[in-house]
């Protein structure tokens, strides 16, 4: 049977911070997840207040950093981070780095806008609402084919796939203690227009995916892959922090059967083979969050860094072609 973990958004508890007198507003999480944080993340609920104080001393202190201050937005980061306050730090300042350095996709992020509205429904970042137990990972639908290259470029894909995880990483207690695993579903499609960018781009995309991002990969499955996949899969691979190449990376091919061992139907839209209707449901659902969210996403637009204020060192600065032009990939065709 299958089960999920309903969103808490509304309700709150708080924790008092002895030493500095303040109480602090998350929410509740079911007795699942507060075992899975304790065993998996090192969550001492005692202790979350402090941490969270901590944190926005820090970011207070920094000087160049224009980031939120919201404890539940913060908290995210630390489960992330497994409650190392160094590795918090660290993220933080990537995060909101890398998002400075990409205005391309960190600005104009209103989802009412005409052109922004059109390529979110396309739909090819799709969250899936349900898992077999409260405590998996979440899924992650990404369809290649639902990608126009006629109508948007690839980092306008990647604004709307941002968007979406700051609503995730805001709202959804499961995908941050469990992480999330990724269903990559190349379609029937071309993959070439999916490669036709600058590489110099293509590196900040997988920092801003990776290093910077508090949603945590536990796996990526690739199903209707062409026969020449391994191309894509090789630079895919490239493109991976040392951690993530060491999670679990499969392609299905074309077969339903083989994604099925690692995802019940249960769990699946009907075009892979599942019990959860069509996709295009899901796309609907997360269109409409996005706009109720609208004010949120354009706040973001306003954060960022502020180099000349910056006391410690740019996390980025031994990234090479980070700032340059370092190629493009051309068209690459697939049978």
């Amino acid at each position: 049977m299958s089960l999920k973990v309903e969103s808490l958004t509304n309700e709150v508890f708080s924790v008092p911070v002895t030493s500095a007198r303040k109480m602090i507003a998350i929410r509740p999480i079911p007795e699942c997840l507060k075992r899975k944080a304790a065993e998996e993340l090192h969550e001492k609920e005692s202790n979350v207040a402090e941490e969270l104080e901590m944190i926005k001393t820090w970011m207070r202190q920094s000087g160049h950093i224009r980031g939120r201050m919201e404890e539940q937005f913060l908290l995210g980061f630390l489960r992330s981070c497994k409650h190392s306050m160094e590795r918090v730090k660290e993220k933080l300042d990537t995060y909101y780095t890398i998002r400075s350095v990409l205005p391309e996709v960190m600005r104009k992020r209103d989802p009412l806008d005409p052109f922004v509205r059109k390529v979110i429904q396309m739909g090819v970042t799709v969250p899936l609402p349900k898992t077999v137990n409260p405590d998996d990972p979440k899924i992650i639908l990404i369809r290649g084919d639902a990608f126009d290259g006629d109508v948007c470029d690839f980092p306008d894909i990647l604004k709307v796939f941002t968007m979406i995880g700051d609503i995730l990483l805001r709202d959804d207690d499961q995908m941050m203690i469990c992480g999330q695993a990724a269903i990559i579903d190349l379609g029937h499609s071309s993959s070439g227009h999916l490669f036709n960018f600058n590489l110099s781009f293509l590196r900040k995309a997988s920092i801003l995916n990776q290093q910077a991002s508090p949603l945590r990969q536990k796996g990526f499955h690739f199903i209707n892959t062409p026969k020449s996949f391994d191309i894509v899969l090789n630079i895919f691979k490239g493109l991976m922090t040392e951690k993530n190449r060491k999670r679990t990376i499969v392609s299905h091919g074309s077969s339903l059967e083989s994604l099925h061992k690692y995802f019940p139907k249960s769990v699946l839209p009907a075009e892979l083979g599942g019990e959860l209707g069509p996709v295009q449901q899901f796309v609907d659902e997360w269109e409409q969050k996005l706009i109720d969210n609208r004010t949120y996403l354009i706040e973001e637009e306003s954060l960022g860094v502020d180099e000349g204020r910056r006391r410690n060192t740019n996390p980025l600065a031994e990234e090479k072609d980070l700032f340059g032009t370092a190629g493009t990939f051309r068209k690459l065709e697939f049978d």
